[in-house]
């Protein structure tokens, strides 16, 4: 890839070079920065709000005013994100044990 190449593409993807200060910084569409950390609490505020949602459709569905059917799609959906909320974590762990071990 040669530097022409290099610029259009760093430019269509929106990609940030590595800030030393904050993390790795990713362009989002609104054109603000956010760190890596920021990305993961914003991850784990949503896990959190997609894990919450089956018990008070339980709730609901308990006084009659919601379907078995959204239950159940909320609880499945919970579910798969617990599940890769888990893996995300140890890939996440892996890896920092591997840039651990890097001899300098």
């Amino acid at each position: 890839m040669n530097k022409l190449n290099q610029v259009n593409f760093f430019k269509t993807k929106q990609i940030q070079p590595l800030d030393l200060s904050g993390g790795i910084s990713i362009n989002s569409d609104d054109t603000t920065i956010k760190s890596f950390k920021d990305t993961i609490c914003d991850m784990v505020s949503e896990m959190n709000e997609v894990t919450k949602k089956p018990e008070k459709l339980t709730a609901d569905f308990i006084q009659g005013n919601a379907d078995i059917h959204d239950v159940m799609a909320a609880v499945a959906k919970s579910e798969l994100t617990v599940q890769a909320a888990t893996t995300i974590t140890g890939k996440i762990l892996q890896t920092y044990e591997k840039i651990m071990q890097i001899q300098i």
